[in-house]
């Protein structure tokens, strides 16, 4: 049943990656009746089996009670005392006489609720992977599953770059067609998708030099006891690392190649914490080293332009992230509590909008700031403090591991999530479909390796 539920997670996951990421309506909502489907299949042959265990993760209960509550509708009295300057978002509110008035206190009920639909997929795709999972050598499918999908992304943006072939299935690019997107329209989220698997393919490097009964980690390279030459494993390995590198390079996202390499400097400064240290962390410098002499060689003159656009004069642009923050604090002292509601930034962002008036700005370029102008300071706070004190966990679980594959997992999943919340502090990787999706299911593996040497496994705290 657990490879079942964890074939259907990776097709899930590959079908939203494939269709550009599961931007459109039709395309994530398929994603999430397939992952309310799966979910309810384990429901079922639980309940038949006459006990249901499920690592449900209890702390993101408070976050979506906040989101619930945003759609109840409230007495104008008490919205006005949560959310001072929602009622002027409602001519009819503004109008009436004080608690004469009902309202929400998310300015757009129906952007809240797809947005709480998102949430509840995600919240499946976490307990499935964490029931699934089996952090035990060749019991799981998932990790393998990813590295595959990663490097098929890498491998089809790495054609674009080098060919010019600026399409996707068959769809011509209208926008980032200088740079390496794989299936996605946006380069940075390309970089997001390959920053959650890069570490899973580092994983695999990490694990073939684990010291096993009667073998160091120096051992562990050179090959099997009466062999000699290298392990090809680790190779194979460190060769797809060295792929997937390159992607994220040609992709051309300044912040997703700072990600990238903050995760695998993490995952190697981790490593040096067990047996075989030394040739893990000289591994680690190798792989960094040939995947830029690689993209040097290729030509990396445009990816160097990029960065030479950071400059102080950018943050007077009116395109620049900085200019458009200037412009989402308003919403922040207006709406500090509770905020506008989940899901709403892009109809709250229009009263504050002061450029790019000709454009709709649907994201705030930071997934905290606009997690922050949806639900307020208190809702950033229940949803990313978990997260932190998850990774936290995981580092704590590492260090105290034995068993070398769920070291080698958790050491995968810190590198995964750390990239990933950089990112977010320049890009919304998080509003993306496909690469939360897949953010959730790391959350998932890691909550279950974590746990899984503690006696109770039915509630990932």
């Amino acid at each position: 049943m657990k490879r079942i539920i964890q074939w259907s997670l990776l097709l899930v996951i590959a079908g939203s990656i494939l269709a550009f990421g599961a931007v459109q309506p039709p395309t994530y909502s398929a994603m999430e009746a397939a992952l309310f489907l799966l979910s309810a299949v384990v429901l079922i042959k639980q309940t038949s089996e006459g006990k249901i265990d499920v690592p449900v993760p209890l702390w993101i209960f408070p976050f979506l009670a906040l989101v619930l509550l945003q759609m109840i509708p409230l007495p104008g009295k008490i919205v006005s005392w949560l959310s001072p300057n929602r009622l002027f978002f409602d001519v009819q509110a503004a109008l009436a006489p004080g608690a004469a008035h009902w309202a929400t206190l998310t300015i757009y009920p129906h952007n809240t609720l797809f947005g709480f639909f998102k949430l509840l997929a995600y919240l499946a795709a976490f307990i499935l992977a964490a029931y699934s999972f089996e952090p035990k050598e060749g019991r799981s499918i998932l990790a393998p599953g990813l590295i595959v999908l990663g490097t098929f992304e890498a491998g089809y943006g790495i054609v674009q770059y080098l060919t010019g072939y600026q399409k996707i299935f068959g769809f011509t690019k209208q926008f980032y067609t200088e740079e390496a997107t794989g299936t996605y329209i946006n380069h940075n989220h390309f970089a997001g998708l390959l920053e959650l698997v890069i570490p899973f393919a580092a994983m695999m490097v990490f694990y073939n030099l684990q010291s096993r009964p009667g073998q160091g980690g120096a051992e562990r390279w050179r090959g099997r006891p009466g062999r000699t030459g290298f392990d090809p494993r680790i190779v194979f390995y460190a060769f797809i690392v060295v792929l997937l590198l390159i992607g994220v390079v040609f992709s051309r996202s300044r912040m997703g190649i700072f990600s990238v390499l903050t995760g695998l400097i993490l995952m190697g400064l981790l490593g040096l914490l067990g047996e075989g240290r030394r040739t893990w962390m000289v591994i680690t410098l190798l792989v960094i080293a040939c995947s830029m002499t690689y993209a040097v060689w290729i030509g990396l003159d445009p990816v160097v332009k990029r960065f030479e656009l950071i400059s102080p004069g950018g943050i007077e642009n009116p395109y620049s992230r900085i200019s458009i923050w200037k412009q989402v604090d308003g919403i922040l002292r207006d709406y500090p509590a509770v905020g506008t509601g989940l899901g709403t930034f892009p109809v709250a962002f229009r009263r504050y909008q002061t450029s790019l008036l000709e454009l709709q700005v649907d994201h705030a370029h930071n997934d905290y700031l606009e997690v922050a102008t949806d639900t307020g300071i208190a809702g950033a706070v229940l949803l990313f403090l978990p997260i932190l004190w998850l990774l936290i966990r995981m580092i704590l679980a590492y260090a105290g591991a034995r068993n070398p594959y769920r070291r080698s997992v958790l050491l995968a999943c810190i590198g995964s999530i750390a990239a990933l919340l950089v990112h977010s502090t320049m890009d919304f990787n998080l509003q993306i479909p496909a690469n939360a999706l897949l953010f959730a299911v790391v959350l998932g593996i890691g909550s279950k390796a974590t746990i899984s040497g503690a006696r109770s496994r039915s509630v990932a705290a």
